[in-house]
């Protein structure tokens, strides 16, 4: 059912990424950033005053009050089940950082949550706010590439400069994992959407050599087999820098990087708004600097994703990229460290 009502919503967590993607909600129509919650006080007045919200709590409890339609969660991966479900449980929809939950038994209770309120849990995965991936998805679905034949994708940084002493990120339990569900989920994620195909079946290697601050996995490398017959390979680090994704056809192949630069080779031309080539059969070689994967400097953005699940929640729309689509990349996760750890093929929906 639409609404015309102003919209209003409870950040919760505003560390970290929430540093960034906070700023989002400052531009979105007929939505307000009501309350801001965090543990740490300081945190949670800095980023109040910066914002010019009036009224921020390091009670999480206090997200569940009357007047709040949804409640961003941008917290710890092991409070996003919890805060969450409670969440639901109090009427509000629900927008979570990726994953949804560090165990897939953790993300079908928000499924289910989410089910029986009749209410929308997304989750937020900053690659949809990037225009390039949906070019890339154009030029996909209009064969410029030729039948896609296999994918790669490639997530890394150096746990060194990102991960300190302390930090829950250097405990397995609390993050899921490591490498993998911390830094793949995202092309991961965006690949199956790409080729328009979720993964079927997987066969991993997965270790910890250089991280002694990393308490899952520092490297993993799974190869992948979609269910329209691609194959693919994804790869995670902690202990190595460069993102890449790939896209391979029987006419040409596109490459992002996390420089957001560009490589290509079509089979036929193609008039993009940022990605132009007028010359089919060439490799071709494109850089776009405003467009980060960590921020994307174009004003107004037409895919942000927080503003986007506000819509969908105005419209009695779905959220834009669903819980279920959270737990289904956490099936795929949890597959791939099966695989490494009894070293054979493991199917994505096995018990």
């Amino acid at each position: 059912m639409k609404t015309n009502k102003t919209i209003q919503i409870a950040l919760v967590g505003c560390g970290g990424m929430a540093e960034i993607t906070r700023m989002a909600y400052r531009q979105i129509p007929n939505a307000k950033l009501s309350l801001l919650i965090d543990i740490n006080e300081a945190v949670c007045r800095q980023a109040a005053e910066e914002m010019g919200v009036e009224h921020w709590s390091t009670k999480f409890e206090d997200a569940l009050a009357q007047h709040i339609d949804i409640v961003d969660i941008s917290t710890p991966n092991h409070f996003h089940a919890s805060q969450a479900v409670s969440a639901l449980n109090a009427g509000k929809h629900v927008l979570i950082q990726k994953p949804l939950a560090p165990t897939v038994e953790e993300a079908e209770l928000i499924v289910q949550a989410a089910k029986k309120n009749g209410l929308q849990a997304g989750m937020y995965m900053s690659f949809f706010d990037n225009p390039l991936f949906y070019e890339a998805n154009a030029i996909i679905t209009q064969g410029k590439l030729g039948e896609i034949s296999s994918v790669r994708c490639r997530a890394a940084t150096n746990n060194e400069t990102f991960v300190r002493p302390g930090n829950w990120r250097n405990s397995a339990e609390k993050t899921g994992g490591g490498a993998l569900i911390q830094l793949a989920l995202h092309p991961l994620n965006m690949v199956q959407w790409l080729v328009d195909s979720p993964v079927e079946r997987v066969m991993a290697f997965s270790h910890n050599r250089h991280s002694p601050l990393i308490g899952g996995d520092d490297v993993t490398v799974a190869t992948c087999y979609y269910a329209n017959g691609i194959l693919g390979s994804v790869e995670a680090s902690y202990c190595s820098h460069h993102f890449t994704l790939s896209i391979y056809g029987t006419k040409g192949f596109l490459t992002i990087t996390e420089n957001t630069r560009v490589e290509l080779m079509l089979g036929e031309a193609h008039e993009g708004e940022y990605i132009r080539c007028e010359k089919p059969g060439q490799v071709m070689n494109l850089e776009f600097p405003q467009l980060t994967m960590t921020h994307i400097q174009v004003e107004p953005n037409p895919y942000n994703q927080h503003a986007a699940f506000v819509r969908a929640i105005q419209n009695g729309e779905s959220a834009p990229v669903s819980a279920e689509t959270g737990l289904r990349d956490l099936k795929i996760v949890q597959a791939i460290y099966r695989s490494a750890r009894e070293q054979r093929i493991v199917d994505v929906n096995e018990q």
